[in-house]
């Protein structure tokens, strides 16, 4: 028997029951064990609602999707617990309820056998995924979206392990409606993509059937199953039942919204109610919880009443907690089931992230359904990109053409035009900024001489760079073209050799999502060409060599590029080089599902070298400085929102600022070097 992936049951409770299906199933005869309908049955429930459900130390810990809320590390979708720009994948989560015919659904894994945990790695036809549900029919697995999700995406096949045999369909079902049903796939059919809208849904429900057929061989995979999530700042006062929250955690189900905290289930609260006193609105928890928004510096006040329960009959102890940017604002101290409800104001006054957090009270987590009655923030619109500059400690040495990235806070910069030497020569010089120091350190040099006019990525652990500018044999001079790849990996400062580009190319982009390198766009190596092919590398499944997609629709150098939503963005660059450049307006959006490219919406402006100037902030895309012809250097801060397709300008640069690098520092962003310059500025909106 398996393992529950999400509760606590005594453990001769569970041994009992592993005894008894052990000894009542028969062992699956090794050759063709997946026939003769036979099934497994499995629920991740085991034990009834009792007459006292919520004492001897049970909990049913839960952990809802975390969605795209601002932080510093958007431009790659890295937040606290690890989730992809928006991107939630289905394993790292906590669903609601599951069952399944052989077994229990695994996570990263196909559906194995009977035990937890004896899965293979996900494969379709072929095909390896690194992350997914393993589940046999009939399936269903649950999850609470709270409403925050817009696209739930997956690829669906039989897994290989049944050696192509076996008939499923698969339906998604959004509040108990079917949105989402699959012709009847067999173990030949080819990796199935989908995309299904989810837009305002509170639950998910993935089901898997058994096309009709029985249930031989129906071990079906959502390969790389996730939802992309959005949680917007609040303009105005509103509950914060009605705002999306960025990420949250619950000891007993999930957190509810306008509901008491109720069973394991999702929306199987009661309505909220503190010592006889009842309350329309409010969250709806258990110890130990945590519930976080985005704010975006908006807010003034954060107001609620907070309490345990009324069903948990007078019974349990707590503590709340109200956090500000990480910083600890309000601790009601202590308070139990008989404790009268307690009306608090927070002043959250500039705070960009609130954090709700409710601890057991020091004792245990018996009865800790608590309240946060009428939870309510009172918020203003602030102009939008609104900063002020301040200086910053200038780089070891000026450097122009320089790659960088922003990792864990930090910014790193690599390599450029040697400023000690003759133009144009690159430099292997690497250096990272720290800006609660505000000091620079060296970095391991760069292999091979260095590079210039690199395309540079990060997947928030690592550095990738590919192709670019690289120095002459003599190093008193540059070769326009590279083949090499490398990473870079922060904890260990290293260089690792990745498989070379098909050909030569510099002044390209390179963005990394979903476990997969792309390059696109950039020049030949006798700079006679603008190019538009674009290749991938999958790091996931340890890929040798690159492999084509669709190009780009205008071939370019010297763009810029960001991941924002699942899609990358190739922006503005430039024809041609030199005196004889001219620069581009154009913005495509890439879909990797559909491996289309969409024209966007044009720069107010054409512009290019702003290859490392271009990044994510607060969920809209920065283009920064930049230059307009040869030289001719601007010091524009541009917007664009991917919601509304549109641009706006913010507080520009103090100066024209060119081809330097910048990227996001907690909820502004830095710029350094470029225009042969090693100043620099860090950014912060205007309060």
């Amino acid at each position: 028997m398996k393992t529950r992936h999400r509760h606590v049951t005594h453990p001769g409770r569970l041994a009992l029951l592993t005894a008894l299906l052990i000894g009542c199933s028969q062992s699956p005869n090794p050759e063709n064990p997946y026939a003769n309908g036979r099934s497994y049955p499995w629920s991740d429930r085991l034990e009834a609602v009792g007459s006292d459900p919520y004492a001897s130390g049970r909990d049913y810990s839960w952990t809802g999707p975390s969605v795209n809320a601002a932080s510093e590390h958007d431009h790659h979708g890295l937040h606290a617990q690890g989730i992809v720009a928006g991107d939630n994948f289905l394993s790292d989560l906590t669903w609601t309820a599951a069952t399944n015919a052989w077994g229990p659904v695994e996570k990263d894994k196909s559906n194995g056998e009977q035990a937890t945990g004896d899965g293979r790695a996900i494969s379709i036809r072929g095909q390896t995924f690194a992350k997914g549900l393993g589940a046999h029919a009939n399936s269903t697995v649950a999850y609470a979206l709270s409403g925050q999700c817009n696209t739930f995406t997956a690829t669906l096949g039989l897994d290989d392990e049944v050696s192509g045999r076996g008939k499923v369909v698969y339906q998604v079902f959004g509040d108990g409606v079917k949105l989402y049903e699959s012709a009847a796939l067999t173990g030949t059919s080819a990796p199935l993509p989908i995309s299904v809208n989810v837009s305002g849904k509170n639950e998910l429900k993935l089901v898997v059937t058994d096309g009709g057929d029985g249930i031989d061989y129906d071990h079906a995979d959502w390969a790389a199953a996730k939802v992309n999530c959005t949680a917007s700042a609040p303009t105005s006062t509103a509950f914060v039942t009605d705002l999306g929250w960025s990420s949250a955690t619950n000891g007993w189900g999930p957190v509810e919204r306008d509901k008491s905290n109720g069973e394991w289930a999702g929306g199987d609260g009661r309505a909220l109610s503190i010592r006889g006193q009842a309350f329309p609105k409010g969250l709806g928890t258990h110890a130990a919880s945590t519930v976080t928004y985005n704010l975006g510096g908006q807010c003034g006040a954060f107001t609620a009443t907070v309490g345990l329960d009324d069903e948990v009959g007078g019974r349990g102890s707590v503590s709340f907690q109200v956090f500000g940017d990480g910083a600890l604002l309000y601790d009601s101290g202590r308070l139990t089931g008989t404790s009268a409800p307690l009306p608090i104001d927070v002043n959250v006054t500039g705070k960009y992230e609130l954090k709700l957090v409710v601890t057991n009270g020091g004792d245990n987590l018996d009865y800790d359904h608590a309240d946060w009655a009428n939870a309510k923030l009172s918020c203003a619109v602030l102009p939008a990109g609104m900063f002020t500059y301040q200086n910053i400690a200038n780089l070891p040495f000026s450097v122009f053409e320089a790659q960088g990235r922003v990792v864990n806070g930090k910014l790193y910069t690599f390599g450029g035009f040697d400023s000690q030497k003759a133009c144009c020569t690159p430099t292997n010089r690497s250096y990272v900024y720290d800006p609660t120091a505000n000091t620079w350190t060296a970095l391991a040099s760069m292999p091979d001489r260095g590079a210039t006019h690199a395309g540079m990525t990060t997947d928030g652990t690592n550095v990738y760079y590919a192709g670019g500018y690289v120095a002459d044999d003599s190093w008193t001079g540059q070769v326009f073209g590279s083949r090499a790849v490398w990473r870079y990996n922060v904890a260990s400062n290293t260089y690792t050799r990745l498989p070379d580009l098909p050909v030569e190319r510099a002044a390209g982009a390179l963005e990394y999502l979903n476990g997969k390198l792309h390059y696109f766009g950039g020049t030949n190596l006798a700079r006679t060409q603008d190019t538009a092919e674009h290749f991938v590398l999958d790091l996931t499944s340890g890929a040798t060599s690159w492999t084509a997609a669709a190009p780009l629709p205008n071939p370019r150098n010297h763009l810029g590029s960001a991941v924002l939503g699942g899609r990358i963005y190739a922006i503005g660059g430039q024809r041609g080089h030199d005196d004889r450049l001219v620069t581009e307006a154009y913005v495509h959006a890439y879909d990797p599902n559909t491996n289309t490219w969409t024209q966007r919406a044009s720069l107010p402006r054409g512009r290019s070298h702003i290859t490392s100037l271009t990044f994510v902030l607060d969920g809209k895309i920065l283009v920064v400085g930049g230059e307009t012809s040869h030289l001719a250097a601007i010091a524009d801060v541009t917007a664009y929102d991917p919601a509304t397709n549109t641009w706006t300008e913010y507080t520009p640069l103090p100066s024209a600022r060119l081809s330097a690098v910048g990227g996001v520092i907690g909820q502004g962003f830095v710029v350094t070097g470029g225009s042969t310059d090693g100043t620099g500025w860090r950014a912060t909106p205007k309060r």
